[in-house]
């Protein structure tokens, strides 16, 4: 985009080691078992799915939604709150209709991860077919952890670590780049720090230094290394937050509470080789020579100096080259606005920038807010400029996200919780993406009474390229078997409806071009007792303190064909 485009305002409505690195043919109908919140508060409802019990991944909320308008690929979140109830935590993939795709939890249970993003490994054009997470714990301010790199069946094939003497890397960056040979990690150090220039103190001081490291994938070789406190310009004398002055500061004293006065939360790199930096608590973003590790150029978002501008941030998250020359260049970010307890606008928002070196001057190329200003983010969030110019805005501590044209017209607004949930995403990002998992696609079977009629609830965790269903039957666990239908491949799970009951069942998972991908393992249907079928009906089962005079939640009747 040109450095002098007119401004558009958008306005519209870690877990440890990876867990251990981890007969005749019926006539039939199938349908989509629907998204379905199952004991779940209003706020953050989750989706059941007879298939796969086991996990509770959120049930997005799309309220905007204009197919033909919307850049290519999937959604990728990671959502997370400190308490333990609530969605599965965990990496996931939904696509633009809000179905689950994959959830992270059924391959390695609940756990805290952050920034799940197709990246590329091992300089191959086609790297959307790995997927890159932090993975580690969480605190208030930071956390600890290590980076990740799943392959297209969504096995761990190399895990990035910290280098040198510094702590495990901070969960505010993990990101591959020159083609996966290089990672961008960021690290919170607690330090002594003499801290009577900011404050009365009868000992010494607590401090976090900011650092990040470049490393080497395949190595852990340590390329480059930037510390905070090696500066003038990101010197502690300059920053912009007092000792306890958000709900992260910390008051210095202790060293469970050290002041996090600099509060690096994003890093990229550009082609040329320098860094683009956000220091959240300067409300600055600098661009860091990859040779020498000094700074080239700051911008700052509370004041007009070096650049004037013609607007403001604050607290910001997020902040990603576009363009990058000598004379001009273009970033975006997002403007959180505020920190918990320090408001700089009415609203939080994502921009994009573009900065004249020449004239020393930033101006507002767009701006992107949501409902008319309605959101105010205190943490978290995260823009991304999709290859047909679109943008992509994930809103943190409110754990909605929203696609943008260029032109400002929405075409998708979503919700992984509502507001007020305590659910947050740290960043949230869309891009293609193909997968055929390792594991086998999952078959549970029911019949009501084990004469009339069988139902098929399939689905496969994270595979993309199935386009329909094989189901077969079988009077003993091993055959003879009969297909006894097909069906179109509907959302996460497909059920289809038999009229002839089957004891012994498995299903084939078909790509979109007929080939066989993979088969289900062989399962029993289970027929409800006598006792238990006064609560069910011919799809399933209600669950034990079910009102047996109320209606089951249940999915839609269908109606199947003559044989």
């Amino acid at each position: 985009m040109p450095a002098n485009a007119n401004t558009t305002t958008h306005r519209v409505g870690m877990l440890p080691l990876l867990l251990a690195l981890l007969a005749c043919c019926a006539a039939v109908a199938a349908i989509e078992t629907p998204l379905e919140a199952f004991g779940t508060s209003d706020t953050d409802p989750v989706s059941f799915f007879y298939s796969r019990t086991d996990i509770k991944p959120p049930a997005l909320h799309i309220d905007v939604y204009d197919p033909e308008g919307l850049s290519d690929g999937y959604i990728f979140v990671s959502p997370w709150r400190l308490s333990e109830t609530g969605p599965d935590r965990g990496p996931y993939i939904y696509d633009t209709s809000g179905d689950l795709v994959w959830s992270g939890a059924a391959d390695f249970g609940p756990a805290t991860v952050h920034n799940p993003h197709v990246c590329q490994y091992q300089g191959a054009d086609h790297l959307c077919l790995f997927f890159c997470f932090f993975q580690g714990t969480a605190n208030p301010g930071f956390g600890r952890g290590m980076g990740a790199i799943l392959d297209s069946s969504y096995r761990v094939v190399k895990t990035v670590q910290s280098s040198g003497s510094v702590p495990a890397s901070d969960m505010h960056e993990f990101n591959l780049v020159d083609g996966g040979r290089g990672a961008l990690l960021n690290i919170f150090i607690v330090r002594q720090y003499d801290l009577s220039p900011f404050g009365t103190f009868e000992g010494i001081g607590w401090i976090i230094e900011s650092v990040f490291q470049e490393v080497r994938v395949e190595t852990g070789e340590l390329l480059f290394e930037w510390r905070s406190l090696d500066h003038e310009e990101t010197s502690p004398k300059n920053s912009r937050l007092a000792l306890n002055g958000n709900v992260v500061a910390g008051d210095g004293k202790t060293t469970a509470s050290p002041w996090d006065y600099f509060h690096t939360n994003s890093i990229d790199k550009s082609w040329q080789g320098d860094y683009l930096v956000s220091g959240r608590h300067f409300a600055t973003i600098y661009k860091i020579s990859g040779k020498t590790g000094k700074v080239v150029w700051e911008l700052r978002g509370q004041e007009d100096e070096p650049y004037k501008k013609d607007f403001n941030f604050s607290s910001q998250h997020d902040a990603r080259w576009v363009s990058d020359n000598e004379t001009h260049t273009v970033i975006s970010l997002f403007d959180n606005a505020f920190d918990g307890m320090n408001a700089t606008n009415d609203y939080s928002r994502g921009l994009l920038i573009s900065i004249n070196h020449l004239q020393k001057t930033a101006h507002l190329m767009a701006e992107y807010i949501y409902d008319d200003g309605v959101l105010m983010a205190h943490s978290q969030g995260s823009v991304e400029v999709m290859s047909n110019g679109n943008a992509f805005v994930g809103w943190g501590a409110v754990p909605f996200f929203s696609e943008y044209r260029n032109d400002g017209t929405p075409v998708m607004r979503g919700q992984v919780a509502r507001n007020g949930s305590e659910v947050m995403v740290y960043r949230s990002r869309k891009a293609a993406w193909t997968a055929t998992p390792a594991d086998a696609p999952s078959l549970w079977t029911y019949s009501k009474d084990g004469t009339n009629g069988t139902v098929f609830y399939v689905s496969w965790n994270g595979a993309t390229t199935v386009g329909s269903w094989n189901f077969y039957s079988g009077k003993t666990a091993t055959g003879p078997w009969a297909l006894v239908g097909a069906a179109n491949k509907t959302g996460f799970e497909t059920r289809f409806h038999s009229e002839n009951f089957t004891q012994w069942s498995y299903a084939e998972a078909i790509g979109s071009s007929g080939t066989l991908l993979r088969r289900s393992a062989i399962t029993t249907t289970f027929i409800p007792s006598e006792p238990l079928r006064a609560f069910c009906d011919d799809f399933a089962c209600g669950p034990q303190d079910a009102d047996p005079e109320a209606p089951l939640t249940l999915p839609p009747a269908i109606e199947s064909g003559d044989d």
